[in-house]
């Protein structure tokens, strides 16, 4: 319903009956009513071929509303539309309604020319200068004067520009209290530079294939720093994310050229995202978009797809050659020389990615969308042209049906279904309600951070739910259930913690009262946060003889709080430094 609301809120306000009439088609019939609907009218397709899916999908579809998914033409009389009510949103100082209002204004824009384009860039300007990011309002100043901002207008942009310069000069910049920096500061592995040394795959009993040390490691190493390889976002957010990465950038996102359903964070992120799959999404992206709303997860298996096709030069044979003869029996990211790397030998390894099981819930869920992704792509021009015969179009839908089971399997943290990153490293850490390490993304970034002491031979394992000193056991196994599977931590082991507890030492009191002003100090952005890192690693570091007890993992419970803080300001400082450079 909230949902419903928003929509209609904003196409309202647009006065585009057109767009009312879509938003509440789409809210009356998601997707998964017509999940239930096949599984109600085709009940002997039960766990059948997926070939006999799509054989059904395209004889009872489209299973989309044809008025809903039609191709969007770029306008400028609806770019000034969405702007007007954007413009609305800023008087009332609904900063991020008005930018998401703005972003869609810039999509609509009808070509690099239109002043339409210009004034969006100039009024995103304006909500970061009265928001205090003036290094973001000067990229949009200069994004703006690129693309034929009205000269008629232009003293007051230049205003801006000139107070903009002023307030960095005067220290108010928010990048005037940087955070302190979260980098690698263990040696790195030699194959790996993003790795730590001292780091490996191996098979554990119950657990499969896991992260290793074998090395011991502190709290406060930062022993991984991967990009995404693969991400997606929700429909929801085409004018909040970038398309590519999925990072928000404070809304400052860059549009297709050639259509007005997603964005990009750079111009970076524009090229590696045409190259790698919206080339293959742009004009059917809105039918997509249809079938992918409320979920980015699903269409995670389509996009493996395409980008493998990409590193593949196009070439079906050959991939199809490679993907044929080498089965899912494993393989391990940690062997790879990304020193020199190589996407196409990071995508082998993840098409070999070897499943814990052959059954999956959701088995017949799957097997309708990878058909129902299929009939849609099989709509665009470049795909019929490379996709062009029966063995081709069988291993498409073959494959993207692998990948969504891959993918389900190998994303890693607490699961989202509106943004959702592929790590190649990151994937293969377990999870753990107590974990001894932190697992931090933010805009397609990924870091792992020791949380507490780790000796050679332990395993490095990270959470994907509650943690054990902020649940309960019951509340823990119920958030963990959409995993399917058991939890075996130590934490869930109500034997090995007693014996823990038995051994362990209460926190002397110094540290205790440390801890106390800590806690009023964690959202303190006026304290400076390298001391207060400094004082919880020693905390952690000095008294793990006193782990698990409740005292310590209140402390834990602290720090892995204000690693979460830090990452954050960080990635967001280096978007600032970023815009700052740019301007």
């Amino acid at each position: 319903m909230e949902k419903l609301a928003e929509l209609l809120a904003s196409y309202m306000t647009a006065q585009d009956p057109a767009h009312l009439n879509q938003a509440l088609r789409i809210s009356r019939k998601p997707m998964h009513h017509y999940i239930q609907e096949f599984m109600t009218q085709a009940p002997h397709l039960k766990h059948a071929d997926v070939l006999l899916y799509r054989t059904y999908v395209l004889k009872n579809g489209p299973f989309i509303d044809e008025t809903v998914a039609a191709d969007l033409n770029k306008s400028d009389k609806r770019a000034a539309d969405v702007r007007q009510a954007g413009n609305r949103l800023y008087l009332s100082k609904q900063y991020p309604e008005a930018l998401e209002k703005y972003n869609e204004s810039i999509c609509w824009a009808d070509g690099a020319d239109s002043e339409n384009l210009g004034i969006g860039y100039a009024n995103r300007s304006a909500i970061y200068y009265d928001m205090g990011e003036y290094e973001l309002s000067l990229a949009n100043i200069v994004l703006a004067k690129k693309h034929n901002y009205p000269e008629r207008l232009m003293p007051k942009l230049q205003t801006r520009e000139h107070n903009c310069k002023e307030k960095i000069a005067e220290g108010q910049s928010q990048l005037a209290m940087r955070c302190p920096s979260l980098a690698m500061n263990v040696e790195p592995h030699p194959m790996i530079p993003f790795m730590a040394a001292g780091i490996a795959q191996k098979e554990l009993p119950g657990y499969g294939r896991s992260l290793v040390a074998e090395r011991p490691f502190k709290a406060g190493d930062v022993i991984l720093k991967e990009k995404a390889w693969l991400a997606a976002i929700s429909p929801e957010l085409k004018y909040k994310n970038c398309n590519h990465c999925s990072a928000d950038n404070f809304y400052s996102l860059i549009p297709c050229p050639n259509c007005v359903s997603v964005m990009y964070c750079s111009e970076k992120c524009l090229e590696e995202g045409l190259k790698y799959s919206h080339r293959f999404e742009c004009g059917i992206t809105e039918k997509l978009h249809h079938i992918s709303w409320g979920s980015s997860r699903i269409w995670m298996g389509s996009r493996a797809f395409f980008y493998g096709l990409t590193l593949f030069n196009d070439d079906m044979k050959n991939m199809m050659d490679y993907c044929e003869a080498n089965g899912r029996n494993g393989a391990d990211p940690l062997t790879l020389d990304y020193s020199k790397y190589d996407p196409l030998e990071e995508f082998k390894v993840f098409h070999k990615t070897k499943l814990a099981t052959s059954e999956f819930l959701y088995e017949d869920s799957f097997r309708f969308y990878a058909a129902l992704y299929f009939s849609v792509y099989m709509k665009n021009p470049l795909v019929r042209s490379i996709v062009s015969t029966k063995a081709h179009k069988d291993f498409m839908l073959r494959s993207i049906l692998d990948y969504m089971r891959i993918i389900g399997f190998l994303i890693i943290g607490p699961r989202q279904n509106f943004t959702n990153q592929l790590f190649s490293i990151g994937s293969v850490c377990n999870h753990s309600c107590d974990p001894n390490t932190v697992a931090a993304v933010q805009y397609g970034q990924l870091k792992f951070i020791i949380l507490r002491p780790i000796a050679a031979g332990d395993q490095i394992l990270i959470s994907y739910g509650p943690l054990v000193y902020e649940s309960t056991d019951s509340e823990r196994r119920q958030a963990l259930s959409m995993y399917h599977f058991v939890c075996i931590c130590d934490a869930c082991d109500a034997y090995k913690m007693r014996r823990r507890k038995e051994t362990s030492k209460r926190l002397p009191g110094i540290p205790l009262k440390q801890l106390k002003a800590m806690s009023e100090l964690l959202h303190d952005d006026a304290a400076d946060g390298a001391a207060k890192l400094t004082m919880m690693q020693q905390i952690v570091n000095r008294y793990q003889h006193s782990y698990p007890r409740k005292d310590y993992m209140d402390s834990l419970d602290l720090y892995y709080k204000l690693l979460g803080i830090t990452f954050l300001k960080e990635t967001q400082d280096l978007r600032r430094t970023t815009a700052a450079e740019s301007a």
